[in-house]
């Protein structure tokens, strides 16, 4: 599940297409020990990271979230987690703290961006990377994926069975790898409650 060879092979695979590799910002499993023992596991989805090349997210979340995106992340996995409790009891410090410790999330684009994501871009790199990002997920092998704006690409590179009238409706079983993904928005300019909120009716009616 903790595989670093998976970056060599990125390394490898963006060098012989002529794309620097030394960009390549890593992410996957914040903390090992924390996410084994999680229940679920959870994978969010996310699109690239804004200029950060040769960044980790790992290391940068590993000690609580930072920058108010991933406590919106952090409230979001809190309440899956938890059951959803009431949003006081999780809109805390060190809820923050053990929960993002205990997901873990990668990006669709591994070289950073520029403050918006161009989402022509990022297809054409999650395709492109679609064997090493599929191996990615399979090492960390959680239970439920968050698409954080990102379940349209999900749709064609976990080859999923949605309802073409209405494909964000509801949640969607990945059969072949027996995860539950959620369609869902990104993190980034929320009213925190209010997503919180309504990421609890969606798992209650899911």
């Amino acid at each position: 599940m903790n595989d670093e060879s998976i970056w060599q092979r990125w390394h490898e695979h963006y060098s012989k297409i002529g794309i620097s590799s030394e960009d390549i910002c890593r992410d996957g499993i914040i903390d090992y020990e924390t996410y084994i023992r999680a229940k679920p596991k959870i994978l969010f989805v996310m699109k690239e990271v804004n200029q950060w090349p040769g960044g980790d997210l790992r290391e940068m979340l590993h000690n609580g979230p930072v920058y108010p995106m991933w406590h919106t992340v952090a409230r979001w996995a809190a309440g899956i987690l938890r059951g959803f409790p009431p949003f006081v009891e999780i809109n805390k410090h060190e809820v923050f703290v053990e929960s993002i410790r205990s997901i873990a999330t990668i990006n669709l684009k591994k070289i950073s961006g520029q403050g918006y994501a161009n989402m022509s871009i990022v297809n054409a790199f999650a395709f492109m990377d679609r064997h090493l990002l599929l191996d990615q997920i399979q090492m960390i092998n959680p239970d439920i994926i968050v698409a954080g704006g990102t379940f349209d690409s999900l749709i064609w590179l976990l080859d999923l069975q949605v309802d073409p009238e209405d494909p964000w409706s509801r949640s969607v079983l990945d059969h072949r790898r027996n995860i539950k993904v959620i369609p869902w928005r990104h993190p980034g300019r929320v009213d925190n409650r209010e997503t919180y909120d309504k990421l609890r009716d969606f798992f209650q009616t899911a």
